[in-house]
């Protein structure tokens, strides 16, 4: 198809780093657009608006494009899905034009031996973000020890997409004593049949309680890897809803965030892990497997979707193949959904919508 971008938008794209990357993308944007039905006059409007934008490289098309189409997967109209997408995006890339990408706070650079991933977020300017954010996670902290209410996070995506590393961002500064990181192991046979339980019991009132991976494995890992039986699996999707609006029957929050990469990136991430002198022991031969097994974890992603993403506790799509905007976006979205006192609002209208989603169902009642 032909791409109906004038000569002075290209020009602009090539000004930018990654200009053949930008242009790849850009093509297959108008595409999936043309093929939705979606790529009018206004839609191509707006995306010369944010080929304009990109000339900051404030943007990763990339991104861009597994944003729109998950916008284009969620339920309700295509349409009016797309133009709040487009909107919201809209009014970020002028927030980080003019508030955040044109004067980097001063920072001094710590020396680092091992390799960051690229990101489109400079990193004097990620690290400002995240202080502020963090400041905000202290808040509510003191929040949840003056009012015993309880926050559960919990942390699911694919191996290397993000999990571990995010959770850091969240705890770097919290006061131990009142957050809880819950990482378990294989289950004992006995947890197996109390599968509920063995989840519930680890949280602790008054916390930010961390699940890296949760109760979900017996939705998703267990399947996909055949450790688990049918009668399982059919169980914990039917009662997993219930299991949820009781953890939070007294007022507590849970909120559901799912780690999103594709599987370039994937393998990417398995190699560096396998070369690196201090994250080697994370490769595993899953990990292996989990690539060959892309298609079938898929399928049952999506099963798991469509099935546990309620309107109480919907599931939020964060796009990890950035690391920085994925966390930023974490740590922003857990703190915007919890009514702590003292926020920042300055702080936390600052987003990145093109690697966030949230698979809010259509509430029927």
């Amino acid at each position: 198809m032909k791409v109906l971008i004038s000569r002075k938008q290209l020009e602009i794209i090539k000004e930018t780093d990654g200009g053949t990357d930008s242009r790849f993308y850009i093509n297959r944007i108008i595409d999936l657009l043309k093929f939705n039905k979606m790529y009018g006059k206004t839609n191509e409007q707006i995306l010369q608006k944010i080929i304009e934008y990109s000339k900051e490289q404030i943007l990763d098309f990339g991104l861009l494009e597994r944003g729109i189409i998950k916008t284009l997967k969620l339920s309700g109209s295509k349409s009016k899905n797309l133009n709040a997408f487009f909107k919201q995006l809209l009014k970020s890339l002028k927030e980080r034009q003019k508030n955040i990408y044109t004067s980097e706070p001063e920072f001094e650079d710590e020396l680092s031996l091992t390799p960051e991933e690229p990101s489109v977020i400079p990193k004097k300017v990620y690290k400002n973000e995240l202080y502020y954010l963090q400041v905000e996670l202290l808040k509510l902290q003191e929040w949840l020890k003056n009012t015993n209410k309880t926050v559960i996070v919990v942390f699911e995506g694919r191996d290397s997409a993000g999990k571990g590393s995010t959770i850091k961002k969240f705890t770097e500064h919290l006061n131990p004593r009142y957050y809880k990181i819950i990482a378990l192991g294989v289950p004992t046979p006995k947890e197996r049949k109390n599968w509920w339980d063995r989840y519930r019991k680890q949280i602790e009132p008054g916390k930010i309680n961390f699940f890296d991976r949760s109760w979900y494995n017996r939705g998703l890992v267990e399947p996909v890897m055949g450790y688990g039986t049918d009668k399982e699996y059919s169980d914990f999707m039917e009662n997993v809803e219930d299991f949820e609006n009781d953890l939070v029957r007294d007022g507590d929050y849970l909120i559901k965030l799912w780690f999103s990469i594709d599987k370039d990136t994937q393998a990417k991430r398995f190699q560096m892990r396998q070369e690196s002198p201090l994250k080697y022991w994370k490769y595993s031969p899953n990990d292996a497997k989990m690539q060959d097994m892309w298609d079938r974890f898929t399928e049952f992603k999506d099963r798991l979707f469509d099935k546990t993403s309620t309107v109480n506790h919907p599931w939020v799509i964060l796009d990890s193949n950035d690391k920085r905007i994925s966390g930023l976006n974490a740590i922003r979205y857990v703190l915007q959904n919890i009514p702590y006192d003292g926020k920042n609002e300055e702080s936390l209208n600052k987003t990145y919508p093109e690697a966030l989603t949230v698979l809010r169902p259509i509430n029927k009642d």
